[in-house]
């Protein structure tokens, strides 16, 4: 195993570059916008809840309030330039909820990077390029769904490879 201190070096700024820029990739989603601020800005945060996926379990779904945030993604030794594609789900009783997500990625309990958040309606999907300063490591993605006045972490376990 890589010396996790490399990562963690100077703070999170050295590797939220390398993680937030290439692990960007396409989007798509029912009204999906972008925008910059960060959804744990952005919350109210009345409501919260947060659910971890095993290492063999692909899907992860909490509720808070009414809400239900599904999040279904490849497997969990994604391969670097390889796209590993991730889908959003979001429902208030029952029916497609306005919501927006972010991601965080964490090093044990260590924010070392994150994204931007996107702004949708029911569904959306992206796709990951995870890059090769990854490799090895055990990551956590950590999805935070906002809708109304939920918030709910949806974290996922990655040990990218090559």
């Amino acid at each position: 195993m890589k010396d996790a201190s490399r990562w963690l070096l100077g703070g999170a700024a050295l590797v939220a570059v390398p993680l937030a820029a290439a692990a960007c990739g396409g989007s798509s989603g029912t009204s999906s916008t972008h925008a910059s601020s960060q959804a744990r800005g952005a919350a109210t945060g009345a409501y919260s809840a947060s659910a971890t996926a095993s290492a063999t379990e692909r899907e992860v779904s909490a509720s808070a309030a009414g809400v239900t945030a599904t999040m279904r993604a490849g497997s969990h030794t994604p391969v670097t330039g390889v796209p590993w594609p991730v889908h959003f789900t979001v429902t208030r009783g029952g029916q497609p909820a306005r919501a927006s997500v972010s991601y965080e990625y964490l090093l044990g309990e260590q924010v070392v990077g994150r994204r931007s958040h996107y702004v949708f309606t029911g569904s959306f999907s992206d796709t990951f390029n995870w890059p090769p300063a990854a490799v090895g490591y055990e990551l956590t993605l950590r999805a935070v769904v906002v809708s109304g006045r939920s918030m709910i972490d949806l974290g996922y376990p990655v040990k990218v490879t090559r």
